[in-house]
Formats: structure tokens, C-alpha cells, sequence
């Protein structure tokens, strides 16, 4: 029998994040020990939840956004005061970008001619105009090294 199965049992209401869980660590073949602490802060920071950060623009024409370089998925809302004839978005570069990181656009009112730049990254199938409440959202994928529209 086990010997964890002779340890005595606890009710939710009586764990505290200061209590210890026994690990086997399969890299070097020891038993140790880590506190509910610190197994939520792994947890946390290896399975962050992917909730887009937003962001809102205002630009004036012929803008240049540049998406923030955290590897957070984004939401990138364009509220220029009218049409616009030019912008560039310029993504993440592929050093910082994440595997499956997103990045979605809204633009409320149009744009005429639009680039978006991979920053050393390629990207298929972006738009090049955007019409008014346009929507369009780009998937990076980390082996081709490629934004995809995928909306």
C-alpha cells in the first residue's frame, strides 16, 4: 500500500497556500517538497489565461500602430475620428512572439490602403482595406514563423 494512502485526510476549508505537497522529480529522480504557493504561481504563469489586453487607437491618417511586444494576445480597436486613406500595423516580431498568440482588429470607420507588416515575420492573408466596422483577427504560428488571418 501506499504510503500517501495512510496520510490523514483534509477538507478544503482547512488548506492554506503555506501546505506541502510531495513531488517526484522525474529529471533527477529525487522525492521533494512544494507549497500549494508555489505550485499556483507555476500554474499561473505556464497556463495564463489568455484574455485579450486591449488597446485603443486614435490615429489620424497615414498612422503607424505598433503592436505591443509582450506576447499577450491583443485587441486592437482603431477609432480614428473618420476614413482614412493609409496605415500600417506593424506586429510582433518573431523573437517575441508566441506560438498561438492572437491578435484581433476592429476599425470603425474605413481604411484605404492598409499594410500590415510582419516585422521579420510572414503574414497571409491580411487584409488590405478595411471597410467601416471591419474586423479582422491574425494567429501566429512559431515554425513558419507566420501571422494567418483566421476571421
Amino acid at each position: 500500500m501506499s504510503q500517501i494512502n495512510q496520510l490523514p485526510s483534509a477538507t478544503v476549508s482547512q488548506v492554506t497556500s503555506a501546505d506541502l505537497l510531495p513531488l517526484y522529480g522525474s529529471n533527477n529522480g529525487s522525492t521533494f517538497k512544494l507549497s500549494l504557493g508555489s505550485l499556483v504561481s507555476w500554474l499561473q504563469s505556464n497556463f495564463a489565461r489568455q484574455d485579450y489586453t486591449k488597446n485603443i487607437t486614435t490615429p489620424a491618417n497615414g498612422f503607424t500602430l505598433t503592436v505591443t511586444q509582450d506576447g499577450l494576445n491583443r485587441w486592437e480597436i482603431i477609432r480614428p475620428t473618420g476614413a482614412l486613406a493609409t496605415g500600417t500595423i506593424i506586429l510582433p516580431s518573431a523573437t517575441v512572439a508566441v506560438d498561438g498568440q492572437e491578435i484581433l482588429f476592429n476599425s470603425s470607420y474605413s481604411i484605404a490602403a492598409l499594410t500590415v507588416n510582419g516585422n521579420g515575420s510572414s503574414v497571409e492573408g491580411a487584409p488590405t482595406v478595411l471597410a467601416s466596422e471591419d474586423t479582422f483577427k491574425l494567429r501566429y504560428e512559431l515554425i513558419t514563423e507566420t501571422w494567418y488571418n483566421v476571421v
